[in-house]
């Protein structure tokens, strides 16, 4: 072999490895994992309605981010708001059903760049705009 095949192979291993480690790993749905999510205080929080596009909330610091087909909109968090945001997640939480698939369903990610949980609630979809609407984010234009 010359040296140019090696260097070409290492690169491709090199390469490899960052893509498998750079990926968010898939964990199951309990508050456990979720809090392991929020203690990165860098996390974004996903509704994916069925046959409707993505919306998301996504938390920096101390500063929420909100995503939708709207243009994006971000302001300062204040605490009863990460009061609410919680319970809302745990709720869904305890909702998750198994026997839901996301190819049938509205469903929910919560995400950072280390892991990564998919709820399937058994919850309608108004919940979520409820949820926006308390936040004041469903007005945003």
């Amino acid at each position: 072999m010359n040296g140019r095949s090696v260097t070409l192979k290492r690169f491709l291993l090199c390469f490899v490895l960052i893509v498998v480690l750079g990926c968010a790993r898939s964990v199951e749905p309990s508050i456990d994992n979720i809090n392991t999510i929020f203690a990165s205080k860098d996390f974004t929080f996903e509704f994916h309605p069925h046959h409707q596009s993505k919306k998301s909330i996504s938390f920096r610091s101390d500063y929420l981010v909100f995503k939708s087909d709207q243009p994006t909109y971000r302001r300062e968090i204040e605490y009863e708001e990460v009061l609410l945001i919680n319970d809302y997640i745990q709720k869904i939480v305890d909702l998750h059903s198994s026997d839901l698939s996301t190819e049938t369903s509205s469903y929910y990610v919560i995400k950072n760049t280390a892991y990564k949980v998919i709820i399937v609630p058994q919850q309608e979809d108004y919940y979520f705009d409820a949820l926006l609407k308390t936040l004041k984010l469903d007005q945003i234009q």
